[in-house]
């Protein structure tokens, strides 16, 4: 049994891919459920804030309309203008009639109380029903704080319990103001407007100063914590008048929300812990996950169940291949990787055995074309294997060679496989003509053809069209160019052996046609040949320049040879004997004629190799035989000639030698060693570099001073004895070469040498 079988890994694939599906649309519901609550919850606390702020300033504006209503008031603008530190009657219903004026506004407006009037030009303050003097109220400083108030009117935190309102009268001219109306609002009434909400968070409010105007109840936070909300709310505020972030304040989140307004320079801030909301997103999760398991869970049941029925055709299969593997010991894969190796391997030995036999059909098909082509194959072989397949009325065979490889990009070691591309082109080219695969026979692609034409012309027609689309593919693919033999039609397969004869012979003149030749056999008919005689007169001038190691003459020549034969005058056999008769000329020549026949001819027979030579071109012909045999015979010539000559030069010298005192001539020795005087006069000055008389004379003339140094004989002695004509003439010549007289020469010589002593 397998280490994993198959079944538990589908089952294992189906749970996972549940876990991931559930666990992933789990991750995405309490991400999205979650973020949509804190959503909510900071839109409610937003809401929340706005809502505190429009009700806290519509009270706060309801207080301040009030007063200004009251410093508008005929009875205060009245007393505004009177000294009330005077007691009199008069005073006394103004004050009065303020004094309910004010009364009305605590019965008009409950959250206004302790309304107090201040002139400070007039110097009295009104304040609980009575009037006062400012200075028993306040000192010299807090009345100078009162004329440099800033603002029109404000509102300022007294204490823990009370907020106050200013406002400088008269309302309608601030910069020139007489008093000041202050009133007094209980911290109560604003703390109604910001309560806790457990569940909303808390809601505080700071004033332009940066004083917290309500401190936090439902959180425990130390003073640290809130002066640094306060501090991040003030460079906040100074960047966007509302905002909100998230602190850390102790090991508590807290999602922040401010708000800063546009008249009063308060901000409202709305402070709300995160753990509720946590707990929300654990309790969202918690049934999340309650939710994935039991759904995973029902998939589970639902996984096995139908993985058994999917995994059920997949074991009766793996038993079957079981039950035929020779395998025996235990498998490391599944089933199905077992399977498939098995399967793998039948389709590979499958594969195997079907190129195994197409192999050998191609060679069954190759050795029937061998047998066929050679005449081996008899009719009643073929009457029993090709009844049935015979279908064409004409057969023709097609020989294919290549022209030359010169010149292309190809090598000679190229040449088979280059055949066969060329053998595969035909086959793909002759398509429903071919009647065998083409085969390879003495470098050369033979193709049997089948035609439904009984006419010899449209045989002809049809075959040539065929041949020309091979020339052309070839040359366009391959860079090629190749001759084509066709052979007689005929209508017996029986008759193939002779018509690749035919085809072969028709080729082989080729040669005499040029490159891309298309032959047929009826063409070229051999018996009718016109009588040729052999060129003579161009194989004598080849020879003659051999022998005389003429390397451009033996070219001239051996071109001239092989246009002679190749100009279409002679057929393929007359070329093949002539250039044997030239190769046995020229190998006449040498000196060891048999051994190099035998070199020339070691590898094939004369005639084979001939008939290889000349089924490439005339030009490659001619080089074969410039370099195989003429350039060879020329060297071995020049060798022989320049000993020869060599020897000839050292007998004059030393005929110079011995004989210098007597009636010397080159004519005497040329007469004495069998030579025309002009020829050895070329080898002696080729081989010494002077002529016979000049280099007699400086052989004498070294001999002369010799004797000059060594004897007392006279000038005239010496001259006679070297045989010069008289002495005058042997004085010029010494002077000539040497740049003085012989006898200046003598007593030079013997005056160094008288100092050498």
């Amino acid at each position: 049994m397998t280490k994993k079988s198959y079944f538990l890994k589908l089952l294992a694939f189906n749970i996972a891919l549940v876990i991931i599906s559930v666990s992933f649309l789990g991750y995405i519901a309490y991400w999205k459920t979650s973020g949509v609550l804190n959503e909510r919850i900071h839109t409610v606390n937003t809401e929340m804030l706005i809502q505190t702020q429009l009700q806290l300033e519509n009270s706060l504006q309801s207080i301040e309309s009030a007063i200004v209503q009251l410093s508008l008031s005929p009875i205060f603008t009245k007393i505004l203008e009177d000294d009330l530190n005077i007691i009199s009657y008069d005073n006394y219903l103004k004050v009065r009639n303020m004094v309910l004026e004010i009364s009305s506004l605590y019965l008009h407006d409950s959250i206004i109380n302790n309304i107090e009037i201040i002139n400070l030009e007039k110097g009295w303050v009104l304040r609980n029903g009575g009037v006062l003097a400012i200075t028993e109220v306040y000192n010299d400083e807090e009345i100078e704080k009162f004329r440099q108030s800033g603002t029109g009117s404000s509102w300022s935190k007294l204490n823990a319990d009370y907020f106050q309102y200013t406002l400088k009268v008269p309302f309608a001219s601030f910069q020139q103001f007489q008093g000041i109306i202050r009133t007094k609002l209980s911290s109560h009434e604003i703390n109604q407007e910001l309560m806790a909400n457990k569940e909303l968070g808390e809601i505080t409010l700071i004033d332009a100063n940066g004083q917290m105007i309500r401190s936090f109840t439902q959180y425990k936070l130390r003073d640290d914590n809130v002066n640094e909300i306060v501090d991040q709310i003030h460079s906040r505020t100074s960047q966007a008048p509302q905002g909100t972030f998230l602190a850390k304040l102790g090991d508590a989140d807290y999602s922040i929300i401010y708000m800063q307004s546009a008249k009063y320079k308060w901000t409202y801030v709305s402070v709300v812990s995160t753990l509720e909301a946590r707990r929300d997103s654990r309790f969202i999760g918690l049934f999340i996950f309650i939710t994935g398991i039991f759904v995973v869970s029902v998939f589970f049941v639902l996984s096995l169940f139908g993985t058994r029925r999917l995994y059920s055709p997949i074991k009766r299969l793996y038993q079957l291949v079981s039950l035929y593997s020779n395998e025996k010991s235990p498998l490391q894969s599944n089933e199905l990787d077992f399977m498939n190796n098995k399967l793998l391997l039948f389709f590979q030995d499958s594969k195997k055995l079907q190129g195994q036999l197409e192999i050998q059909t191609q060679q069954l098909n190759d050795f029937f074309a061998f047998k066929l082509f050679q005449g081996e194959v008899k009719q009643r072989e073929i009457d029993k294997n090709w009844s049935n397949q015979v279908h064409w009325c004409q057969f023709g065979v097609l020989t294919v060679q290549i022209d030359t490889i010169e010149g292309t990009v190809y090598k000679d070691s190229d040449k088979d496989l280059l055949l066969f591309a060329v053998k595969n082109m035909g086959t793909e080219i002759a398509g429903e003509l071919l009647v065998l695969n083409p085969v390879i026979m003495h470098n050369i692609a033979v193709v049997l053809m089948g035609v439904n034409h009984r006419s010899a012309g449209a045989f002809k027609e049809e075959i040539y069209l065929l041949s020309r689309s091979i020339q052309q593919a070839i040359k366009q693919y391959l860079r090629l160019q190749i001759s084509i033999g066709i052979s007689a039609p005929f209508t017996k397969l029986v008759q193939a052996g002779v018509a690749f004869h035919e085809a072969a012979d028709a080729l082989k003149s080729r040669i005499t046609h040029g490159r891309e030749a298309i032959l047929f056999a009826s063409e070229v008919d051999v018996a009718d040949a016109v009588k040729v005689k052999y060129p003579t007169h161009i194989v004598k001038e080849l020879t003659d320049a051999v022998k005389f190691g003429d390397t451009d003459q033996s070219k001239r020549s051996l071109n001239s040879f092989t246009k002679e034969i190749f100009s279409g005058q002679y057929d393929y056999r007359n070329c093949s004997m002539f250039v044997f008769l030239l190769l046995m000329d020229l190998i006449k020549i040498s000196n060891h004629s048999d051994e190099r026949f035998l070199k020339l001819f070691r590898e094939k027979p004369i005639f084979d190799q001939l008939d290889l030579l000349l089924q490439t071109s005339a030009q490659e012909t001619e080089e074969w035989i410039h370099s195989q045999v003429v350039e060879p015979i020329i060297e071995e010539i020049l060798a022989r000639n320049e000993t020869q000559q060599r020897n000839i030069t050292k007998m004059l010298i030393q005929y110079i030698q011995d004989e210098y005192d007597t009636e010397l001539t080159l004519e005497g020795c040329a007469s004495r060693l069998h030579y025309n005087p002009n020829y050895l006069g070329q080898i002696f000055k080729r081989e010494t570099g002077s002529t016979f008389s000049d280099y007699l004379s400086q052989y004498r003339l070294i001999l002369s001073k010799k004797l000059l140094v060594e004897t007392n004989d006279q000038v005239q002695e010496i001259a006679e004895k070297l045989r010069f004509s008289n002495s005058q003439n042997f004085i010029r010549y010494f002077r000539k070469m040497e740049g003085m007289t012989p006898k200046q020469y003598r007593d030079y010589e013997a005056k160094r040498g008288s100092l050498s002593r």
